[in-house]
């Protein structure tokens, strides 16, 4: 049986990879700090989860996002990396 994630349960999820905290994901998506809570328990009891590290595991895992897609700047903060495209 394969197990589905909501929408909204995959955004959070790639937030969480990327190494968003709670209340950074509930600005980013205009939810409650409470939401974000009740959603990724949802996510962790739907995987048979325990942290949010194992999160991040499940998000590469299924290729919602790369690595080489996050990089930490010299802050310690999360950027997002352009990628070069070339025609």
């Amino acid at each position: 049986m394969k197990i589905l994630l909501s929408k909204r349960e995959k955004e959070i999820s790639i937030l969480i990879a990327k190494g968003y905290k709670d209340h950074e994901i509930s600005e980013a998506l205009f939810i409650s700090r409470r939401r974000v809570g009740e959603i990724i328990l949802n996510i962790k009891t739907k995987y048979k989860l325990n942290s949010r590290v194992s999160i991040g595991i499940l998000v590469y895992h299924f290729g919602w996002l790369s690595i080489s897609e996050v990089v930490r700047d010299g802050g310690g903060r999360i950027v997002q990396q352009e990628k070069n495209s070339i025609h």
